[in-house]
């Protein structure tokens, strides 16, 4: 069922939009510093990279996985992926910044104030496709799609619905350019400066948990 399928993914899909947390200073920028185009073409980007890794992911389980009955696959891929997980996380626990400490800045982000709709739309669309820790979540999620149905309506239904919700904050700078025009500059700003001290603590959290959830889930599944 769609409904079953939708409620599988859901936590991965808000563990998605939590981990891209670092992300989301580039559109908060983009918003702030270049036309609304620009965080716009950042938004499809990132939106296409989610929606293309996930429908190979199904249509691979779909192809391999589930013609053979073989099932416990998808407990053997949960579980590498929550290890995946949980190794990311402890990354990002360990190079946190210090008491005292600025956060470093990425060097693409220090690239903003120049950057087009075309180089922010191919920088996105790696981010959400490549990005170790974004692909290992999008991996889970339309593996957990794939697994709670093999109807492909359904599985298109729950792949969108995912991407949407693990896609909020990187929506949000253009959304609320676009409603509060001039208005949004002071609260992107604040947003910005809470991000860049809080989003290491918070992501690793979050691929912690999300880690131990797959796992427990895999070794479940193959019992």
């Amino acid at each position: 069922m769609t409904g079953g399928a939708i409620l599988a993914v859901l936590p991965l899909a808000i563990g998605l939009a939590l981990a891209a947390l670092p992300v989301t200073l580039i559109p908060i920028a983009l918003a702030a510093k270049r036309p609304p185009a620009v965080a716009r073409a950042f938004l499809l980007g990132w939106l296409l990279g989610i929606a293309v890794v996930g429908t190979v992911v199904i249509v691979l389980a779909d192809v391999i996985v589930l013609p053979s009955g073989n099932l416990s696959w998808f407990g053997y891929i949960k579980i590498a992926i929550g290890l995946v997980l949980i190794g990311l996380a402890g990354r990002r626990w360990l190079g946190r910044p210090r008491a005292g400490e600025d956060p470093p800045v990425p060097g693409w982000l220090a690239s903003v104030d120049a950057m087009g709709a075309g180089r922010a739309f191919g920088l996105a669309l790696l981010l959400a496709g490549l990005n170790p820790k974004n692909l290992a979540l999008v991996l889970a999620g339309a593996v957990t799609i794939a697994e709670a149905t093999a109807v492909p309506a359904q599985q298109a239904a729950a792949l969108a619905v995912f991407t949407v919700i693990g896609s909020v904050g990187v929506a949000a700078p253009p959304v609320l350019t676009l409603v509060l025009g001039d208005r949004a500059g002071p609260l992107l700003r604040s947003v910005d400066e809470w991000m860049t001290r809080q989003s290491t603590v918070i992501v690793a959290a979050v691929l912690l948990v999300l880690g131990v959830v797959l796992i427990v889930n895999g070794v479940t599944a193959l019992r």
